[in-house]
């Protein structure tokens, strides 16, 4: 199986990088959702997506604009608080 590999010209890694600070995901605290943003932004690029606002755009539609307000995946507990537990976790409460 081969691969072809891709090469980044230091031009296109600042076009990235500033893509990745305008749609909020340069100063994320969270290291994951700016790998998943980096690796979304850098797979569209190499399929041939190279204007700035275009990559803003698929990157702000695919993961939201990213800021303080966002919470890492995994707590459900105000889903649960408002909608009530699922019956299979129901059991362990009574």
């Amino acid at each position: 199986m081969s691969s072809a590999l891709h090469n980044i010209s230091p031009s296109d890694r600042e076009l990235l990088r500033s893509v990745l600070d305008e749609a909020g995901f340069g100063d994320v605290d969270d290291p994951i959702f700016f790998e998943t943003a980096t690796l979304l932004v850098t797979k569209l690029f190499l399929a041939g997506v190279d204007s700035r606002p275009e990559l803003v755009a698929k990157l702000e539609y695919q993961l939201g604009k990213a800021g303080k307000h966002r919470q890492p995946p995994g707590s459900r507990l105000g889903r649960y608080a408002i909608q009530g537990l699922p019956l299979e976790l129901q059991r362990f409460t009574r």
